[in-house]
């Protein structure tokens, strides 16, 4: 739980973590997989590792945060190769 009190019994909570599970289980269902307890479910993130699934970075190659930061990158040399030398000498003193 939060450190922080909020205005949500512990109803809400177990209203969502079942939600979560209901979820997840049927995604399982659908893919066939087998599984012990329904808990299991509650936590982290349920996919597969069919070319499917993994195309977003394994065939495309870099993830979106990586390509995110690319960018980033890319637009700091266009904006530094639009500075005049005086600029880049004011820029670069200590």
């Amino acid at each position: 739980m939060k450190q922080y009190k909020t205005n949500r019994n512990q109803a809400y909570f177990r209203h969502q973590r079942q939600r979560v599970i209901q979820r997840k289980m049927r995604i399982a269902q659908s893919r066939g997989w087998a599984y012990k307890f329904e808990g299991i479910f509650a936590k982290g993130k349920v996919h597969c590792s069919c070319w499917w699934c993994t195309r977003k970075t394994y065939r495309l190659g870099y993830s979106k945060s990586d390509l995110a930061k690319i960018c980033r990158c890319e637009e700091q040399v266009l904006a530094w190769a639009n500075y005049t030398e005086k600029e880049k000498d004011i820029i670069l003193q200590p």
